[in-house]
């Protein structure tokens, strides 16, 4: 049978048990015999133990605290290090990888892309050296866009704004007649038939 004395503590919040546990303490400082309020941890080097002091010892063991002492110039280098890339392995660019992470390339394991950021990416060039691939910079292709000062893939839009542009700029009627801009302006014409031509296609 439990005490009532007993009982009222059990049905205590935990902070206050644990207040009360803390007040019941005596500080671990050598010599102290005042109330210990604060844990802290007991070194660097042992973060997974702990100590109970007073307040004003606490301040002490916190001023003393030295996460590096003891460790020779290389081993803080290392250690500082390690702790920019969050404590995860990395290799050199171009050198083997992890091998956990080896292991999964090796799988055949994709990065999960939810967005789609990589995959449109990779779409997109494709589409570009594709698009290269069917003509060379000379051939009538290759100079239709050439002349539009455009480079595919482009779409249906971009060479409608592309073509007003041009337009605006050699259009006879802005140039007084000028012969050079007739010329320039028929040039651009049948570059844009071309390349509508492919993009209707």
């Amino acid at each position: 049978m439990i005490s009532h004395a007993r009982k009222h503590s059990l049905d205590m919040p935990f902070k206050t048990r644990a207040k009360r546990a803390a007040r019941a303490r005596a500080c671990e400082w050598p010599g102290c015999e005042d109330e210990a309020q604060h844990r802290a941890a007991r070194g660097p080097r042992d973060m997974g133990s702990h100590v109970w002091y007073c307040t004003e010892h606490l301040r002490e063991h916190n001023a003393k605290w030295n996460f590096f002492e003891g460790m020779s110039d290389a081993e803080v280098e290392a250690c500082v290090r390690h702790d920019t890339v969050w404590q995860r392995p990395t290799w050199k660019m171009g050198s083997t990888p992890h091998p956990d992470v080896a292991a999964a390339l090796k799988a055949g394991a994709r990065l999960r892309d939810g967005f789609g950021f990589f995959e449109g990416a990779a779409r997109a060039r494709q589409d570009r050296a594709q698009a290269h691939s069917t003509f060379h910079p000379d051939s009538p292709m290759g100079m239709a866009y050439a002349t539009m000062d455009l480079a595919p893939p482009v779409t249906m839009d971009d060479l409608k704004t592309r073509y007003k542009k041009l337009v605006k700029r050699y259009h006879p009627d802005a140039n007084a007649g000028c012969k050079l801009s007739e010329e320039r302006f028929k040039e651009i014409t049948e570059a844009y038939q071309t390349i509508r031509k492919t993009l209707q296609d």
